[in-house]
Formats: structure tokens, sequence, C-alpha cells
């Protein structure tokens, strides 16, 4: 809960300051280290150097005026050489939406990741190469301090340097939280490039041998000098203090080896697991889920990568059963794609259905498929196919199901809603067909055109709620697909049908129209040169719309070639065609002139007065229009004809 304060914190601040947040903050680390470092360095000469309170006075002043310098040049050097984390904070400052996949949003989380350690490095350094150097300088030629008070002077420095520098940057990464959270890019090469500023090995190896350092150079001055004053100023043996002098620098140095191999090792065995650990994530990025790692340690790392284990073999299990799912909604598909292929391809009703029931069955594996049609009467629903033994003996049997009665297939069909019984034994509207015993679960699905409902698809299995969502949503498509193709068949046998009641119905018109142009001209042979019946010979019937109205006989001395038979063949197709257009043409002139003249003659009808005029007129043009020798109308009511 602190820290989710102190991030919020942070954001608000960076929010106000933008930019200047990295300046701030670094400032602050300062501003809370510094005095304490020059108190702490003030102690250790204090006890050890032999200062006066003036000289340690003068000399504080004179090192925080030195040290208050640097820390401008650091932030200055600091905001000049963080720009692009700096415009980024700037933008957010302003209220902008951060880019997090360009070069500048690398170049910002690289920037902000290394600040912190970057810093320390450059903190040491104009430490000892500008502040140490200034300060002894001022010591030795402003307060005179002799060779003894100059090496307790430089180890000070170190001591109170190196203490301050490693708190300072812990404060540091603590106040860049924020900023690192909001500066973070979306690229994972670009995370991974900036998060290894400094791997945790070297973190460990500089914090351990720094407090060891730190360690040496402050407890054994403190020891030394109290064993100079006894043997050099109370016993004057100038030896002894030589040889003290050789022991407690082999010591120091033999101290700060060890310290440093003891580093070493430490830090490597806390970071050699977590490196492998690191190894095993880049094995799993790259799809390996086989890889695990091998529990040694017994420590936190120990139960790091335990829970690694069991995290990689949970995913594992999850990728199985993800690719189960796949391969079985790979299955469904295909499934649905091949109804779809018998159901387009399919006009024939009983192989519709017959296909549809097999294909289910094979794919998925139910234990019985089964398709039902509603009957001309309304009442039942027929089956029309099903599968294995029990399907082959109920079809024999004729089986139907009363719509609305004891059975999810009649249900379905009434209720116009899909039918689910996950555990047919607690199912109470359910057939129990004794020729399926091994039923578990089972589906009925109405087949719906519309909101009008043809029949139904049941399914069932042998295992319990063997139907899920997807499941019920591939089947329904399945079924709905089932009753447009069986609405389709049953439409295009009717238009069948019907089309050749057409052409029955146009093949007699063909054929009584030209019997009666045959009577009409008393002709019906038409014939070319002198027949001879010698000759070869061939006949090609005229044949229009699977009527044949005639027939073309050619006779030559030489025999009839392939492509010449082809020729006559199609030369008679046209022919006929010709020939019945030309008939039409002539039918329609001739009604053309019927109504024509039966036009004329209602003109001159009309255009008569009285009654003896339109008797008169009528008689006359009906007479001279047929050629008439005599016409006669007589008008005599039916009362007077009787």
């Amino acid at each position: 809960m602190n820290k989710l304060k102190l991030s919020l914190s942070g954001t608000e601040i960076l929010k106000r300051t933008g930019g200047l947040y990295l300046v701030l903050s670094t400032a602050v680390a300062q501003l809370l280290v510094t005095p304490v470092g020059i108190v702490l360095a003030a102690l250790i000469l204090y006890y050890n150097a032999e200062f006066s309170f003036r000289q340690l006075a003068q000399l504080a002043l004179f090192t925080g005026a030195v040290i208050l310098l640097r820390n401008i040049l650091l932030l200055t050097e600091q905001y000049v050489s963080h720009q692009a984390a700096v415009r980024r904070l700037d933008a957010f400052k302003r209220g902008e939406t951060l880019e997090r996949q360009s070069t500048e949003a690398t170049l910002a989380w690289k920037q902000i990741t290394h600040l912190a350690w970057r810093h320390l490095f450059i903190t040491l350094g104009s430490l000892y190469g500008l502040v140490l150097v200034l300060v002894a300088i001022y010591a030795r030629y402003v307060l005179d301090a002799n060779n003894d008070q100059m090496i307790y002077l430089v180890l000070a420095s170190i001591v109170s340097g190196l203490s301050l520098a490693l708190l300072e940057i812990l404060i540091l990464e603590r106040f860049l939280a924020p900023a690192r959270i909001l500066l973070l890019p979306s690229n994972l090469e670009a995370q991974v490039a900036g998060a290894t500023a400094l791997t945790i090995r070297n973190k460990l190896f500089i914090v351990l041998f720094a407090l060891i350092t730190i360690s040496v150079l402050l407890i054994a001055p403190i020891g030394y000098h109290q064993t100079t004053i006894v043997l050099y100023r109370e016993i004057g043996s100038l030896k002894v203090l030589q040889d003290l002098q050789v022991q407690s620098l082999i010591a120091a140095l033999f101290a700060l080896f060890v310290g440093f191999g003891l580093s070493q090792l430490l830090a490597s065995s806390v970071t050699q697991p977590i490196n492998q650990i690191i190894q095993a994530f880049q094995e799993v990025e790259r799809g390996n889920l086989a890889i695990r790692m091998p529990v040694t340690a017994t420590d936190e790392v120990g139960q790091l990568a335990i829970y690694f284990n069991n995290m990689i073999a949970r995913l594992e299990e999850l990728q199985s059963y993800l690719e189960r799912r796949v391969q079985e909604r790979t299955a469904q598909l295909q499934a649905t794609i091949e109804v779809s292929r018998a159901v387009t391809s399919l006009l024939e009703p009983g192989e519709v259905i017959r296909q549809v029931v097999q294909l289910i069955s094979e794919q998925f594996g139910y234990y019985y498929v089964a398709i039902f049609l509603i009957d001309p009467s309304g009442q039942w629903a027929e089956l029309k196919e099903a599968t294995g033994e029990a399907g082959k003996i109920l079809k024999e049997r004729g089986h139907r199901l009363e719509i609305g009665g004891k059975s999810m297939v009649g249900d379905a069909i009434a209720r116009k809603i899909p039918r689910i019984a996950l555990d047919v034994g607690q199912e109470a509207v359910r057939f129990d067909n004794p020729l399926l015993p091994h039923t578990r679960s089972e589906i009925a699905l109405p087949l719906m055109i519309g909101e009008r409902v043809i029949g139904a698809l049941d399914v069932q299995s042998t295992q319990e709620a063997a139907f899920d969502e997807d499941n019920i949503q591939i089947l329904q498509s399945m079924a709905n697909q089932v009753a447009i193709a069986v609405e389709n068949a049953r439409l295009f046998q009717e238009s069948q049908q019907r089309l050749e009641e057409l052409q029955t119905i146009q093949r007699q018109y063909l054929s009584e129209a030209w019997s009666q142009f045959v009577e009409e001209e008393r002709q019906g042979e038409y014939v070319f040169g002198e027949p001879q019946e010698l000759m070869p010979a061939i006949e090609i019937p005229l044949t229009l719309r699977n009527e044949t109205l005639g027939v073309i006989q050619v006779a030559r001395q030489e025999d009839w070639s392939e492509e010449e038979k082809s020729l006559l063949e199609a030369i008679a197709t046209q022919a006929a065609l010709a020939l019945e257009n030309a008939r039409l043409l002539e039918e329609s002139q001739k009604m053309a002139t019927i109504q024509r003249l039966i036009a004329e003659i209602n003109a001159k009808v009309w255009s008569s007065i009285g009654i003896e005029g339109v008797l008169q007129t009528a008689v006359r043009e009906l007479g001279r229009a047929l050629e008439a020798s005599s016409a006669t109308i007589e008008i005599k009511p039916e009362a007077q004809r009787e």
C-alpha cells in the first residue's frame, strides 16, 4: 500500500515537473546524503587525525562548498545527457499521448534505466578525482595537515564517499520508479535492452565489496591510531610500530582480497539460478514448453524455480488442451464444409438427408444421428434417415414421433427451440428408445426455414454432457443448412415437374401446329433433284424442343464423312428453328390481318346509322371479307325460335 501511495505521488509530481523530475530527484537525493557524509568524515577525522574543532569546521565548510559546486555540474550534465527522457516527460506534462514504439521511446527508456548506476560511477569519479583532490590541497596548504592527518583524510573521504554514494543511488532508484513505469516502451526487445543496464550480479558485487571496504577502512584506522599512541608515544618502540604498520596493511589487503572473492561468490550464487530462469523463459518464448529448471537452491530462488516449473507444466497442459480444442474445431468446421458442399451439390431430398446424417456421424463420432420430417398431416415427425443398425430397423418400421408429444424431437418441433439433455436419466420429456440403450446425452434441433419448421435433427451420444455451446451452434448451423437444402430440393423437383409438363404441352402444340400446316398446305415433302434409290443416303431429323418436325434426306454417289454428317446436323437444327420462326411469323401475320379486318368491320359497323344500316353493313362486310356468295343475318328472339 505504501508503494502504491509513493507511485501515485511520484506520478503527480511528474505531471507538474515534466523533464525537471530527473534533476529534482537527483538533487533531493544529494541533499539528503551530503550532510550525512560530511558529518561522518568529520567524526572519523576528529577521533583519528587529531584535527582541532576549528580545523574540522573550516574543512567541512570548504568540502561542502566544493561538493555543492560538483552537484550543480552533475545536475547540469545529467539534464543535458538525458534529453530523450526529458522530452517525453515534458510531453507527458503537456497531456500528450506518448508513442511507445518510436526510436525516441527506446532511447528514453535506456536513458532512464541507466541513469542511477551511471550517476553512481560519475559521482565516485568526481568525488575522488575532484573533491578529494581539492580538499586535500586545502588541508595541506591552508590547514597545515601532517602526513598522518592526510592519510586519515583520504581514508575518511573514501569511507564517507563510498557509503553515501551507495545510499544516494538507492534513494534515486526509488524516486525514478514512476518515470520508468511511464517511459516503458511496448517493444519487447527494447524493454529487455533497457532493463539490463546493470545486472544483479554486478549490483550485488558492488554493494558487498563496498560494505567490506567500508568496514575495513572504518574500523582498522581506529585500532591503528590507538595502538600508535601506546607504542610510539608512551613506550617509544618504533620497530614494533613499524611491524604493526606492515601487519595492518597486509591484514587490510587480505581482508579486501577475501571480501572481493566472497562478493563474487555470493553474487554468482544468487544470479546464476536467475540467469538459468531467464534462459528457460527464452526457451519458453521460442515455444519449448518441455524445459524445466533444476531445483538446487533452498532459498527464495529455489522457490522461484519450483513455481516456474509448475507454471510451465500448467502452460504445457493448457497448450495441449488448446491444441485438442483446435483439432476438434477444425474437424467441426471440416464437417460443416462437407455438409455445405453436400447440400449445395445435391438436388434430391433423400440423398441430401442421407449424406448429412453420415457426415455428422463420421466427423463427430456420435452414437446416433437421425433426421425427421413433418408428414403432410402436420401431426407426426417421420424418420427419414438414421445411422447404425438401430436406424435401419427404425426406418423399416416406419418410426415416427408425435409433434408436441413426450419426445425431445416432437417438443423441439412444436416449440421451435433446441432441446438438450446433458443427462438423459434426468430428462422428463424424452422418448426412451430400447434400440439405443447406451445414450447418455441427446440434443434435438428444429429444422427451420424462417419461422416455419419442417422437421428436426436428433443427435445422441454415449457421453454425459457431450454438447457444449460450440457443438450446439455448429449442429444448429447444420440443421439450418439441411432445412434449406431439403426445401430447395423439394422446390427443384416441383419446378422440374412443371417444366416437364410445359415441355409436354409445348411438344403437343408443335405437333398439332405442324400437322395442321401440312394439312393446309397439302404438301409435306419438298424435293431437290431426282431421287436415286441406289445412291448412299443419309437422314437427319428436324428436331425442335425434343419434337421431330420432319426429316432431311440427302443422297449422293460418295459416302458421307463424319464432318459432313455434323454439318448436316447443324444445318438441320438451324433449319428447324428457321421453320418454326417462319411458321410463327405466318401465324402472326394471319392474326394481324384478321385483327385489322375485324377493326375495319367494327369501324364501319359503328359508323352506320340505325338498326337497318348496322345490319346491312355487317352482312355486306362479312360477305366481302369472307368472299361468301351470300350472307344473312336473322334477328329472332329465343322465345319465338322455340
